[in-house]
């Protein structure tokens, strides 16, 4: 992909592209595309959503974020506090 060739050029082999996943710099250098990384790397898919990588993704590799999609059946919040509150008790 094209993008930001400076920035690119900063960009070392193991400079942090994902804090939320660990992903490197390297580990997706070679993907065509966000989805490609997201698959192979679990780039994007952390705490932020790709909020903070996918501008990264974007200025390093020129690759277009994905737009959000909505929910097929929206939650309610307590199903998510459940939810959230069942992990961090079997943490």
């Amino acid at each position: 992909g094209g993008g930001g060739e400076p920035i690119r050029r900063l960009a070392r082999p193991d400079t942090l592209l994902c804090r939320c996943e660990d992903v490197r710099f390297d580990a997706v250098a070679g993907a065509p595309g966000w989805s490609a990384a997201k698959l192979q790397s679990r780039c994007g898919m952390g705490a932020c959503q790709g909020r903070v990588c996918g501008a990264a993704a974007q200025a390093l590799f020129g690759w277009t974020p994905p737009v959000p999609r909505t929910p097929l059946v929206p939650a309610r919040i307590g199903t998510l506090t459940l939810e959230c509150e069942a992990r961090c008790d079997g943490a």
